[in-house]
Parts: structure tokens; C-alpha cells; sequence
């Protein structure tokens, strides 16, 4: 799950109750009654729409006024993307009582104008490795259970990094961080999965928060192996995480040789209590909502619950302390009984750790994969 983390907010009671769910950047409002609310997150939860909940009031220049919320005051670098559109926020230059005014380095796409609607992305990057960063990478379809997987696949050695984005997201995930990996001289792999725009869809056509799409990431590992890798290093983002650490369990991946996680979904009841605090939400709507999501991925959510496993390969966890869209508390937990290497950044939110300290980050993953046994914080 990859979650742009959306402001707080309460709804009437007339309404029902909001609970903005942030790994597509969808909000959820929920209509009254235990039965309904519940189906109408869970369908919402399973089945993504992307939400726009910043307004544009003003562009003078390379300067941009935006509604103010948690995320547009951060001063760290953050995408904006609108319908058509996205550029690159930079420096932070006035906070006002319901305004922020951010300088724009770069408008990748599209014509940044007054009246947009857009939403706030810790992936400041658009487009694929070669046109945003000049590196050499060969489009494949990875053949899967449900069809052809599109993946971007960077030339390197026979140690080969397989890459897996959050819930919601999509491969540009990785763009941030693609030349530390080509600089190591390892392979990258960057892949998709089922529900993603471009790959084929699941039988149901819900997102399964990992109980699933692990047989994806499975099928590229079988690819990669097919094509020369001799060790394989999993990096997943979010939900991605999850998806890595599933695949794991199953004993999915031949020659792994180790596991780096950005802000992964640990626990996925966790995280959707958090969100229905956070906004709220009566416990019994938020039971419902569980129940049936149990139900349409035909798993227990308590299986994805990650937080005392101990994946077999060193481990290299990213997290940031004021994530509001995954619950950092499980990630803790399982870094601390798996013997897994934390790095804990503050100030970012979800997946924004590279975002806060790009070269603290660029470091340590550098020395992590020249040697991940022996890795130390």
C-alpha cells in the first residue's frame, strides 16, 4: 500500500463518517449503518480511486499557492500531481492560516494553473529510468498465473533487485531511487502486479493487500532466475512490503539473499484501526469493514500480520516516525524481532524517508547491498 496521507477530517452525522484511506489517496465517506459503511469501505479499500483534495489558488512563476495541510507544509520534496499534470514542489517559502506558498523546481508535465485540483506524492518523478534519469532499461512481460506483467528491467551484474511498489501506486515508485541501484552495478527489476494499470487483472478484480499478489513477485523471481540472477534482493514500498514479505513466507524466492522495506504494511489490521482513529470511526464500523474484507480476499487479516516474523536474509527497513497511513508501530516490532537493520527518519509520512535525507538514504542503501550480512546501522 503506498498512501499519499490525506488530512483529517470528520463528517456529519447526517453523513455518516469519513475515513480517508491513503494508499491510492482515497477518501471514504462512509454512509450510515454498520452493514453499509462497511461494504462501502471495504469495496473502497479493494478497489482504489484516486482523490484530489488540494486546491491551486495561485501560480506566479516558479512559485505556487496551495491549500495547507500536513503534507503541503512539509519542507521536504514532494510531487504534485493533478489530471494531465505533475510537478516537483521544493522549498517551503510562507505558511498562512489555510495557505501554503512552495517554490516549483520543475513542471514535468502538463500546464500548472490556478483553479486545479491535485494531490501531494513522496515519487516526485514522472515518466520511466531513461527519460527521467538517462539510464538504459529493456521493457519485458513477465509471464504470470493471470497473463503478462510489464516490468522495467536495468542491465547489471547477477545480483538482481526486484523492486514492488505500494497499493495504489505504480512502478515511477522506484524512479527516486534507481540510480544508488544502478551506481552498485546490480541488476534492477522493477515489476507490476495484478490491478495495476497496464497488467492483467485478478478474477475478482479486488487489490488482496499481499494474500495474492505474492504470486506475481513470484513470477518475476522465476524470470529473473531465467534470465542469469544468481541472488535476488526484494525491495518493496508499503503494501509492496507486504507482498515481499508473503512471498517470503511461501518460500517463493529461490537464491534471496536479502529483504530492504520502505514503510511496509506489517500489519494490515493494524494500520486500518490507525486510519479509522485517526477520523473517528465507531469501532463496530470499523469491525464490519474488516469482516468484510476477510471475506472478499478470502483471507484472514490476522495472516498478513508480520510482526514476528523473521524473514530468513539480512534486512534493511526504512521508516518514517510520522507515517499516518501506515501504522509504524508493527514495522518497530518486527525490526526489533527479526534482528532487522532500522533506519528511522522523522518529518516525511509515507515512503518519504528518501525525501527527508536523499543522500543519508542513498547511503545506506549503497552499503547495504555491497553487503548485506554484513550490514550495521
Amino acid at each position: 500500500m503506498t498512501a499519499e496521507a490525506l488530512p483529517l477530517r470528520r463528517w456529519p452525522r447526517r453523513v455518516g463518517y469519513g475515513l480517508a484511506f491513503g494508499a491510492a489517496g482515497l477518501a471514504v465517506l462512509l454512509p450510515s449503518g454498520t452493514a453499509g459503511a462497511g461494504l462501502f469501505f471495504a469495496t473502497q479499500v479493494l478497489t482504489p480511486a484516486r482523490w484530489y483534495p488540494l486546491l491551486v489558488r495561485s501560480v506566479d512563476g516558479s512559485l505556487i499557492e496551495l491549500s495547507r495541510t500536513e503534507d503541503t507544509e512539509r519542507p521536504i520534496p514532494l510531487g504534485l500531481a493533478w489530471r494531465g499534470g505533475h510537478a516537483i514542489l521544493g522549498d517551503v517559502v510562507s505558511v498562512e492560516r489555510n495557505l501554503v506558498v512552495r517554490e516549483v523546481t520543475s513542471v514535468l508535465r502538463g500546464e500548472l494553473r490556478p483553479g486545479l485540483r491535485a494531490y501531494t506524492s513522496g515519487s516526485i518523478y514522472e515518466g520511466d529510468p531513461r527519460s527521467v534519469h538517462g539510464l538504459p532499461f529493456t521493457s519485458v512481460f513477465v509471464p504470470g498465473d493471470l497473463g503478462h506483467f510489464p516490468a522495467w528491467v536495468l542491465p547489471g551484474s547477477d545480483t538482481w533487485v526486484i523492486g514492488v511498489h505500494g497499493r495504489g501506486a505504480s512502478r515511477v515508485e522506484a524512479l527516486r531511487v534507481l540510480p544508488t541501484l544502478a551506481a552498485t552495478g546490480v541488476t534492477t527489476m522493477v515489476i507490476s502486479y495484478r490491478n495495476d494499470l497496464g497488467a492483467p487483472a485478478s478474477p475478482d478484480g479486488y487489490y488482496h493487500l499481499g494474500a495474492t499478489e505474492w504470486e506475481d513477485l513470484k513470477a518475476a523471481a522465476a524470470y529473473a532466475v531465467s534470465a542469469g540472477a544468481k541472488r535476488i534482493v526484494l525491495y518493496g514500498w508499503s503494501m509492496g512490503g507486504a507482498v515481499a514479505l508473503n512471498a517470503l513466507r511461501h518460500d517463493a524466492i529461490p537464491g534471496v539473499a536479502g529483504l530492504i522495506l520502505d514503510c511496509p504494511v506489517v500489519d494490515w489490521s493494524a494500520t486500518l484501526r490507525m486510519q479509522a482513529a485517526q477520523r473517528r470511526l465507531p469501532a463496530p464500523l470499523t469491525w464490519s469493514a474488516m469482516r468484510l474484507i476477510e471475506q472478499r480476499i478470502g483471507t484472514k487479516l490476522a495472516s498478513l500480520d508480520f510482526r514476528s516474523y523473521q524473514p530468513p536474509v539480512p534486512t534493511l527497513v526504512f521508516l518514517d516516525g510520522d507515517d499516518r497511513v501506515v501504522d509504524p508501530s508493527p514495522t518497530r516490532a518486527f525490526a526489533a524481532a527479526s534482528g532487522a537493520a532500522l533506519i528511522e527518519t522523522t518529518g516525511g509520512g509515507h515512503v518519504r524517508s528518501w525525501n527527508v535525507d536523499p543522500a543519508g538514504y542513498e547511503q545506506r542503501l549503497a552499503a547495504f547491498l555491497g553487503d548485506p550480512a554484513g550490514y550495521r546501522v
